[in-house]
């Protein structure tokens, strides 16, 4: 129980926008564990670890600033959405993708999830109509005969 309350006693500072204090207490608190118990070795590893891990990243810990302006501080939403992005598309049984065909599909999923869809497309169709223009070779893939430009 004395763990769980050092625990909570550590979020007070870390929420209340004071997070450079918890590595001056998680030294303090491995100072105090022995060097040669070797009931706390994995104290002592787990400790050095945290501390290891927060002390770039302290700029980063604005928790307090975070919660005040109502942003997520926990990573269920990023995994949710990643989830729902690439999960629901791309992880279905039997499924196999090359990285750059699953990236190019991906972005087009992100592209229909927010609703760009018309604005995305009105973009590709410009390039490919400039292309056209120039006289560069183009790349058309369809069934349906189209009208190409004519030269002005």
């Amino acid at each position: 129980m004395e763990t769980e309350e050092w625990v909570v006693e550590m979020k007070r500072p870390l929420y209340g926008g004071r997070a450079k204090e918890v590595p001056a207490q998680l030294k303090k608190k491995l100072k105090q564990l022995s060097k040669r118990a070797e009931r706390d070795k994995s104290k002592r590893v787990i400790l050095s670890e945290v501390i290891k891990y927060m002390e770039p990243r302290l700029e980063m810990m604005n928790y307090k600033e975070y919660t005040e302006e109502d942003l997520p501080t926990a990573s269920g939403i990023v995994e949710g959405a990643a989830r729902y992005i690439i999960g629901e598309r791309l992880d279905c049984s039997g499924m196999r993708w090359i990285p750059g065909r699953a990236e190019a599909l991906l972005h087009l999923r992100c592209v229909e999830l927010n609703g760009d869809w018309d604005k995305f497309f009105d973009w590709a169709y410009l390039k490919w109509r400039n292309k056209l223009r120039k006289e560069e070779n183009i790349l058309v893939r369809t069934n349906e005969p189209i009208e190409l430009l004519k030269a002005a």
